[in-house]
């Protein structure tokens, strides 16, 4: 599992994207374990860097390591053998020669580690993993300059799964560059280029030009990475920086699978709400450094507004009003089982909400399902829905 917070000290943000991989690949190895023989974890950018852990506890492979060793134990134990094997890249070579020891740190995982660019070992690992394997990949560069076409092949693969960290604050940074050789590394993000247009047209529905400019060049990477990957649904989760309300890079989630996106959205509420109490430490960490009144800080901060709650609270409403758009009315029909993935990759809600959301359409009336149990309490993926027209 993800270390401790002390561990994060002035890094909290590698915190946050720290407990949504752990969050997500605890759940993946186990589920994913129950129908597969065997994983594979690919990490681009390894690190080492600045771990402060015994075991990696606070780097992606350390734990992605983790997660796939308790899968295999947890599966073995039931009678059913897993075999894991993880593929690290590291182009630092004092990093590269620190990551060796993770061989000795898990010894029940297949480890092969590649020195050099991640891009140049893209189809060597393509031919790595196992082909009965169901891969995971974690792409985590320091900077942009990663060329996604070239990456493609891999991110295509079958079976397979990406969360892509995604440097939005450096980007936005220099969206606007007039420098060719930075204009052209920042393309290699893109298999459109058209969305540096899109920065230029007015804001409009009471969107701040910030929003606007974020949400324009998020949405242009996901659709690219939708596109490359040929993934059916994408996600996306802002780490903010540690004592600023400002985004600093956004993990960009692609997958083939409605239950991935179910259980990434799960992991991405619980990570929001994390973010919210790492953040409110190190705010109050630079309060009381800079000031000697630190027991009053510290009395004072059970009294702020909790922002992920408030986040939480609107994507939900926004949730429900796209629900009841997205039925079709009377007699038109829609399965559930394409309904609630739509809403759920556009906002931040778990399925048990939207399912409760659909109940309560329709004991009101507005929404009624066909193949409706006489027992049942929520839809499920058989029920077709229809909207009553009033």
């Amino acid at each position: 599992m993800i270390g401790e917070l002390d561990l994060y000290r002035g890094r909290e943000q590698a915190y946050v994207k720290h407990f949504l991989l752990s969050e997500y690949l605890e759940t993946w190895a186990h589920k994913v374990g129950s129908h597969w023989t065997e994983l594979a974890y690919v990490d681009g950018f390894s690190g080492p860097w600045q771990s402060a852990g015994e075991r990696f506890e606070d780097t992606s492979f350390g734990i992605a390591l983790g997660a796939l060793t308790r899968a295999k134990t947890t599966w073995s134990s039931k009678g059913k053998p897993l075999k894991v094997s993880a593929y690290l890249v590291e182009k630092d070579r004092v990093a590269y020669q620190n990551l060796q020891a993770a061989k000795v740190l898990f010894p029940n995982v297949e480890i092969k580690t590649y020195p050099g660019s991640f891009i140049d070992h893209a189809s060597t690992i393509q031919r790595d993993i196992p082909k009965s394997a169901f891969a995971f990949f974690f792409v985590d560069p320091k900077g942009w300059a990663v060329d996604m076409r070239k990456l493609a092949p891999l991110l295509r693969r079958p079976d397979s799964e990406v969360v892509f960290n995604f440097m939005f604050d450096f980007v936005n940074r220099f969206a606007k560059t007039v420098d060719p050789k930075t204009a052209e590394s920042l393309d290699l993000l893109f298999d459109d280029r058209g969305w540096r247009a899109q920065l230029n047209v007015p804001v409009s529905h009471g969107m701040s030009t910030a929003e606007y400019r974020k949400k324009v060049i998020v949405n242009a990477f996901s659709a690219s990475l939708r596109r490359l990957g040929g993934y059916k649904h994408v996600a996306e989760t802002t780490v903010l920086r540690p004592t600023m309300d400002r985004p600093l890079y956004s993990l960009v989630y692609g997958t083939r699978s409605s239950m991935g996106l179910e259980v990434f959205r799960n992991c991405q509420i619980k990570t929001l709400r994390k973010q919210a109490d790492a953040r409110g430490v190190a705010k109050l960490n630079a309060a009381v450094a800079a000031s000697d009144q630190g027991e009053m800080f510290r009395s004072l901060t059970g009294l702020a507004p909790n922002p992920a709650e408030a986040f939480l609270g609107v994507e939900e409403c926004l949730a429900q009003v796209l629900l009841r758009d997205l039925i079709p009315a009377s007699p038109a029909k829609a399965a559930w089982c394409d309904l609630w993935p739509k809403v759920m990759e556009q906002h931040v809600v778990g399925k048990a909400r939207i399912n409760q959301f659909a109940g309560d359409m329709r004991r009101a009336g507005t929404v009624s399902f066909t193949g409706w149990g006489a027992r049942q309490r929520s839809p499920d993926d058989k029920n077709l829905a229809s909207r009553a027209v009033l």
